[in-house]
This record gives C-alpha cells, structure tokens and sequence, in this order.
C-alpha cells in the first residue's frame, strides 16, 4: 500500500471514481492507506443520510460517537444531509450535526408534525446550505415559509410541505436574497405567496402535479409576474379528467434558454398545444417527456416540426429532446418525422433520447 504515494493524482483519482460504487473497496483501502483516506473521503462521507429518532442506536449511534471523537476528520466532508427527524429526536443530536462545517444541501423529510424546537435547533446548525428539499409537514403554511427563510443564505428550494393548511405569514418576512432556484411540488395557493416576494436573482421556476383543467390559470398568473426573469421552466402535468386542451401562455418568459414539459400523464398531443404561446428568442433547449408510444397523427408532427423549425419564433435553439422510457428507442425515429428539425441540426447527436 505504500506505494500509492507515488500513483499520480489523477491515476489515483480514476481508480477511485471507478470504486466509488464499492464503498466497503475503498473503506479498506483507506484503513490501511492515509493517501487513500485522503482522496476517498469525499466519496465516503460526502453523503449522509440520518433517522434522527428519540435516541440514537445502530448506524445514527456510531456516526455521532465518531462525530464526537477529537480525532474525527470526516466532519468537513460532508457536502449532502438527508435527516428524517421525530418529533422527539433529541436536540443535542441535531446541534451536533453543527459540527459538519461544509454541508450545503439539506434534505429533511417528516410526514408528521415537528416539534417546533426541533425546526429552529435545524435551521441553526445548518445556517449555511445552499439548498434545502423539505418533504415536512408543518402546523401552518406560515410555519413553512418561516422555516425556508431562516436559511438566508439559500440558493434553490424544493417547496413541498405535507398536508399542511393555510395561513400566510407575516409581511416582515423576507425571501432569501440569493435564492435563484425554487421547485414546487403543487400549485395549491402557496405559489401566489413565492410570487409576491419573488427575488431579482430568481432565474429557475419547476412545477410538479399540475392539473390542466384546475391550474393552469394560476400557473399562466404565476408565469406572467415571473416573466423574462426566467431562464429555466420545468412544468410537469398531472391526468385528469375532461382535458381537451391544454393552453399554457407561455408568452411572457421571453428570456427562456431551457424548456421542459412533461405530459406522460397526458396524450402526447397537448405538446402542440402547450407550445402555442411560446415566443422564447433566447431558449436553446426545449425537452418533451412523454410516453413510450409515438403513433401520432402525421399532422401533428409535421405541426411540431414547423413550430420548433421555425427561426423567427426560435431562433437560438439547437437541441430538441424527447425523453420517454425503454423501450422507445428501438421503435421512434423522429428524424422521420421531423425533417426540418433534422435539417437544422436540433436533432442531431447525442441529443435524442428516446
């Protein structure tokens, strides 16, 4: 093992990359190796993922023993924290994860309620992330949006709280100053709040669960206040019945650069439909997820291929995706039926994933 020393880094670093699905590999590796322990440490620890119940036992009760241990020097490895806390997980535990010093995504997910002590010992030790996915259900939406915002430094949010009620907060709340990434689970009332203190940085907008027939008109309201302060928009759609069509005003985010629409809950036709406002000089991307099936009428392709063709309305974009699941690839060849697209090189390459 000794000589590892003289393997150039990047040798090192390949070997590694190509261990670093075998994590009991390497953890023998680098109890035997210092250079090893060095360079693996990232990948051994820069994940964690905790059950922070009443008492800690198992794998939760050594990780905070050798958090605790003076020799410890894994605690600024640590880059991502998945917790999933009781209602009565001890805050002793939870202040002690103040110790990882280079955490800058947080992920919490609780289907029930937490001790408000609980919110406020995690806000605390973790006051410098970057990102934040809470999958939590809280008392009110104000307790939510409170939660979210004690994080100032946050740069992108996963939004989504568990049957929680109502109950806007206070207006002396701010959103954070740097935040450029928000992604909502739903649209169910708590977007208008998101819309309101919107930030200058904010550049990033995704959308999950919307129903076509119930919220699309929040959606087109959202997007107009939004407007060319978008640079990318992720809209996934939800079934439901009696939709017919499917009109999204689009024509405010004019400053778009990457564009994807999910409709595998929906007929594959609405991508026309949800194209129609589009007036994007700017987007570079646009990705069209769907379903495995591509027996489409032959108008509706050749409606596509025009829209997406045509460089007056999209003049900068070079890459056109269809991302469906296997087995579509042995059966779609949209070159077919897209040849002016084909023609102008969106289709090309590794581009189409079908």
């Amino acid at each position: 093992m000794a000589a590892v020393r003289s393997i150039p880094p990047e040798i090192l670093g390949l070997i590694i990359e190509d261990y670093a699905d075998d994590r009991k590999t390497l953890f023998s590796c680098s109890l035997v190796s210092k250079p090893w322990l060095q360079s693996t440490r990232y990948h051994l620890f820069g994940n964690l993922n905790l059950i922070l119940a009443s008492a800690a036992y198992g794998y939760e009760a050594t990780f905070f023993t050798l958090l605790r241990h003076p020799l410890c020097t894994f605690s600024t490895s640590v880059r991502k924290i998945w917790v999933h806390p009781a209602y009565d997980t001890q805050l002793n535990n939870i202040a002690q994860l103040g110790q990882l010093t280079s955490v800058r995504t947080l992920r919490i997910d609780c289907q029930r309620t937490i001790s408000p002590l609980i919110m406020t010992t995690l806000s605390a030790a973790f006051k410098d992330i970057t990102t934040l996915a809470m999958t939590i259900r809280f008392p009110s939406l104000s307790d939510a949006i409170q939660f979210m915002c004690s994080f100032t430094l946050l740069e992108e949010v996963l939004f989504e709280p568990v049957r929680t009620p109502g109950d806007f907060p206070s207006a002396d709340i701010q959103m954070p100053s740097k935040l450029r990434s928000i992604h909502l689970h739903t649209l169910r009332s708590y977007e208008r709040w998101f819309a309101d203190n919107r930030v200058s940085t904010l550049s990033t907008l995704s959308v999950e669960a919307i129903r076509p027939l119930d919220d699309v008109a929040r959606l087109d309201e959202m997007l107009e206040i939004f407007g060319i302060s978008l640079r990318h928009l992720t809209l996934r759609f939800e079934s439901q019945k009696g939709v017919s069509d499917l009109q999204i005003n689009l024509a405010h985010t004019t400053q778009l650069r990457y564009l994807e629409i999910d409709l595998s809950r929906l007929t594959r036709r609405h991508v026309v439909d949800a194209l129609g406002h589009l007036r994007a000089p700017h987007l570079e991307t646009f990705v069209w997820r769907s379903r495995r099936a591509f027996d489409l009428p032959a108008e509706l392709w050749s409606n596509l291929d025009t829209l997406l063709a045509n460089r007056d309305v999209l003049p900068a974009l070079n890459s056109f995706r269809i991302m469906a699941p296997m087995p579509s690839k042995a059966t779609f060849n949209p070159r077919f039926y897209m040849p002016m697209c084909d023609a102008l090189g969106i289709l090309s390459g590794e581009d189409i994933h079908v």
